[in-house]
């Protein structure tokens, strides 16, 4: 065993679900319960000596080749390397839309980049791992995390008096969601007590009907989850596009649907096929239409089904995707790295290295640092996309820096009121 806590790097491209969920969350929970040292940060503002102190540094989602120098970095100093991906990055669809940049040479060298040097290379599917195999034979399939901690217990009663039906996305030009139009539209027309929510995009079709309702997309992942609990919606929609790209995502609607007490309707694919029980946990729908509005009908129609499905759904999601195994499994890749890392350079080098600290003074510089970079990079964006795109963009990093700042500021009055680990 190691006699101090592993001091992990954790390096974000940026604050989105899966960099939140599957990394910072969890990685800040262990920091907090004392079992690692964690300096989380943005890609943009990493530095060499933070590397060089870490016994183990983790990259998720690495895609730009502007910061490739953090491999070389890990490489210079045998910084042990666990990469955390939940998506295909090395096959994107032609067809779905904002996905072109990981078609760049360089943004796919970097990726294979990443895989090829990881010493563990985590993902959330077992097709995914098929993928990733070729580059890395250290790719494991772990389960995917679920914030507990969110949700409202106990979750409100549900009215009996209407079916409600919802279908989230942060997918914002949703081509997916089109392929539940046909069937949603005749389950509403079959039973006046159906409503349906669509949280995220508008889709052509539905939006006009008077018994479909809107949501706006909501950034804050905690935000959502909790109020995806709170609204007590009684079947839940995942249909999925059936390409190498989709069916290597992970069963996140799987998580969210059964935890919230949702009886799910899932396309039959690796992605929920794998997890969800047929009849039992949800119902797996085939890529007719027919199949979709059969298997709403059914949910609907048949009480004592969705509400047993409802019920050994949240049962079966509590007991495999929670806090307690994800911080295990994380733990399990980082254990070992640690104590290599330690054993290679040394018991009594590894104790001098400067232990990363807490520095919000130092994040907030780096981050007005970056912050002109970007102001730097605005004239050419605006160019070719436009006011509406930029201004966008310009607040994602303002909101991301600022949560990232947050964490920063937490961190640090941790890491202050109590003593170090010896």
């Amino acid at each position: 065993m190691i006699s101090h806590r592993p001091r992990v790097l954790a390096v974000l491209p940026s604050l989105f679900p899966s960099t939140i969920l599957n990394v910072a969350r969890p990685l800040l929970r262990l920091h907090q319960a004392r079992v690692i040292d964690l300096d989380l940060t943005f890609q943009a503002l990493v530095t060499r000596a933070a590397a060089a102190s870490a016994d183990v540094l983790v990259l998720s989602h690495s895609i730009d080749p502007t910061f490739g120098r953090i491999l070389d970095w890990a490489r210079d100093f045998g910084t042990p390397l666990i990469y955390d991906v939940d998506d295909n990055l090395l096959e994107p669809p032609e067809d779905v839309a904002g996905l072109g940049y990981l078609r760049e040479p360089a943004r796919r060298a970097l990726v294979i980049a990443c895989l090829r040097q990881a010493d563990a290379v985590r993902v959330y599917s077992p097709v995914l791992r098929e993928v990733f195999a070729p580059y890395n034979p250290s790719v494991v399939a772990v389960s995917g995390p679920l914030e507990w901690q969110l949700m409202p217990e106990p979750l409100p009663p549900a009215d009996p008096s209407r079916v409600r039906i919802v279908y989230a996305t942060s997918r914002q030009l949703d081509q997916i969601g089109r392929l539940i139009v046909a069937p949603l539209r005749r389950v509403l027309e079959a039973f006046p007590i159906a409503e349906a929510t669509i949280w995220g995009p508008r889709i052509e079709g539905l939006s006009g009907h008077p018994r479909v309702r809107h949501l706006p997309y909501v950034r804050s992942y905690e935000r959502y989850f909790t109020r995806l609990a709170l609204e007590r919606f009684d079947i839940g929609l995942a249909p999925l596009a059936d390409d190498s790209f989709h069916r290597a995502k992970t069963n996140l609607k799987y998580r969210e649907y059964g935890a919230c007490g949702i009886a799910g309707v899932y396309a039959d694919s690796p992605v929920y096929n794998t997890s969800v029980v047929d009849g039992a946990t949800g119902l797996v729908a085939g890529p007719a239409g027919d199949a979709w509005f059969a298997a709403m009908a059914r949910l609907i129609e048949d009480v004592p089904l969705r509400t047993h499905i409802q019920a050994n759904a949240r049962a079966d999601v509590r007991a495999r995707y929670n806090e307690a195994a994800t911080d295990a499994a994380w733990m399990a890749h980082i254990t070992p790295l640690a104590e290599r890392r330690r054993a290679t350079a040394g018991q009594a080098a590894a104790a001098d290295r400067p232990r990363s600290r807490g520095r919000p003074l130092a994040t907030a510089a780096a981050l007005v640092r970056q912050g002109c970079r970007l102001a730097m990079q605005a004239p050419p964006i605006l160019w070719r996309y436009g006011p509406t795109e930029t201004a966008s963009r310009a607040w994602r990093h303002v909101r991301d820096f600022g949560r990232m700042l947050g964490w920063e500021l937490h961190r640090w009055r941790l890491q202050h009121r109590l003593p170090s680990s010896k």
